[in-house]
């Protein structure tokens, strides 16, 4: 279930409160707590400095004045005086215990404080030589109080801090329920619209940012409802006649374009180069067929065939002649542009309309022509129902590929319309694909060429 604006706002304020809050409630107790242990540690070093400097004072006092006196009973009176302190006392001489009114054993190193656990209970005990290194001086002080208090802080801390988010929950709960309020009207509004209640309107009482943006989704929404009505009345009058008449004259000038180009290419071929009677011969044959398939290509476009995607005329068509055709057509055009052509296509036969697959294949030829750089080259193929025109060119991102097919569409948007057509190159294409029962896919990737396959699939 997805939560609404309100909800995530109210989860996100709630859960940074109480982050903060309770963090600092932690952060204040355990600074406190250290605070007030640092401060036993230091009171815990002077008791055994002062300790260890009174104790030196009496047993030099005891040792001068009866050099055969045993300083057990100093330690017993030294024990005695700072156990009512809540101080724990114990002599060590040369590793051995003289002395101890601890209720544990144990030792540190020397003038080094050591936090101990004895039975749960925390103990602090330091260290330190005494007599010229003749004892080694240990006091310990019992500090459960401290870890007792701390427990009680946080769990005082954690009571006040649960009624206090609880409570602050409630409150932004409503809070933010109210606020969404404007918001849900809008969404409602909305969906009204949406089904249809064209004279829907947000409420825009009041002078704060929600009132606002009704009156900006009001406002918006009469003057795409006006422009929309406007658009319909001038759609209603124009919009059929006007797409077929202009899309009649927009293919008429791309169809034209390549046999024309053909029939100067050759035309200039014979006026200029220096070649053989039979080479003139053949180049005037080929300006009368690409005379001819201009001719065929007017009646087409023309008579509205295509235009109206009727059926079209089917026959057999060899593709591997017709590929052929396209080459020797378009060579001329690949020279100059320094481009090469391969024809590597195998025998193949499909039902379709000679005349719309030479437009085809014509458009996606010149197509590559123009993507290549000089010493480009194109590749054509056919076999097993598929067709495949691929180049090295510059090729296509992924945006361009998916709106390649679309009419009045150019992938270069700096080229002129008399340099880089109209865009309805590729358009027209798709249409006669689908008029074949044909699949037409591009394939392509910036740097390194396109490849376009074109597969009958109902004839495999």
């Amino acid at each position: 279930m997805k939560m609404r604006f309100w909800q995530k706002s109210y989860f996100l304020t709630l859960a940074v409160f109480l982050i903060c809050f309770n963090g600092g409630i932690l952060s204040l107790t355990v600074y406190t707590h250290q605070k007030n242990l640092k401060a036993t540690e230091t009171a815990v070093e002077a008791e055994q400095y002062y300790a260890a400097m009174s104790f030196e004072r009496d047993y030099d006092t005891l040792t001068k004045s009866n050099a055969n006196a045993s300083p057990t009973l100093l330690m017993q009176a030294f024990g005695t005086h700072y156990r009512e302190k809540g101080l724990f006392l114990a002599f060590y001489k040369n590793g051995a215990e003289v002395f101890s009114n601890m209720p544990f054993s144990s030792r540190s190193e020397s003038n080094k404080l050591l936090h101990t656990y004895v039975d749960g209970i925390r103990y602090i005990i330091i260290m330190t030589e005494i007599c010229d290194g003749e004892y080694e001086f240990v006091i310990a002080k019992n500090v459960e109080s401290l870890d007792t208090e701390m427990r009680s802080l946080m769990i005082t801390y954690v009571i006040i801090g649960s009624c206090i988010s609880i409570f602050l929950a409630v409150i932004l709960f409503f809070l933010f329920r109210k606020l969404s309020k404007p918001l849900v009207t809008l969404q409602k509004t909305t969906e009204q619209i949406e089904a249809g209640d064209y004279s829907a309107r947000v409420n825009e009482e009041g002078n704060d940012e929600f009132s606002l943006l009704a009156k900006s989704f009001n406002m918006m929404f009469t003057k795409i409802n006006e422009q929309i009505k406007e658009l319909e009345k001038e759609a209603a009058h124009r919009k059929i006649e006007a797409e077929r008449k202009q899309m009649l004259v927009d293919n008429m000038a791309h169809e034209l374009r390549t046999p024309l180009t053909s029939i100067l290419g050759y035309a200039e071929y014979i006026e200029k180069a220096h070649t053989s009677e039979e080479r003139r011969m053949a180049a005037a044959r080929y300006i009368v067929s690409e005379g001819e398939r201009l001719q065929k290509i007017s009646e087409i476009l023309l008579d509205g065939a295509f235009i109206r995607e009727n059926k079209v005329e089917m026959e057999d068509v060899r593709i591997d002649t017709l590929l052929s055709q396209v080459k020797k057509r378009l060579e001329i055009k690949a020279n100059e542009e320094g481009v090469d052509i391969e024809n590597n296509a195998m025998p193949m036969i499909v039902q379709g309309n000679n005349t719309l697959l030479s437009i085809l294949f014509d458009n996606l030829v010149e197509n590559a022509i123009k993507a290549c750089a000089k010493g480009g080259e194109i590749q054509l193929s056919c076999s097993d129902s598929r067709v495949i025109v691929e180049d090295n060119g510059k090729g296509m991102t992924e945006e361009q590929l998916t709106h390649i097919a679309e009419p009045f569409y150019r992938t270069d948007k700096s080229r002129s319309r008399a340099e880089g057509g109209n865009g309805l190159g590729l358009a027209l294409c798709k249409r006669i694909a689908n008029a074949h029962g044909a699949e037409l896919l591009f394939e392509s990737k910036i740097g390194k060429g396109t490849r376009v396959i074109m597969t009958f699939t109902g004839q495999r």
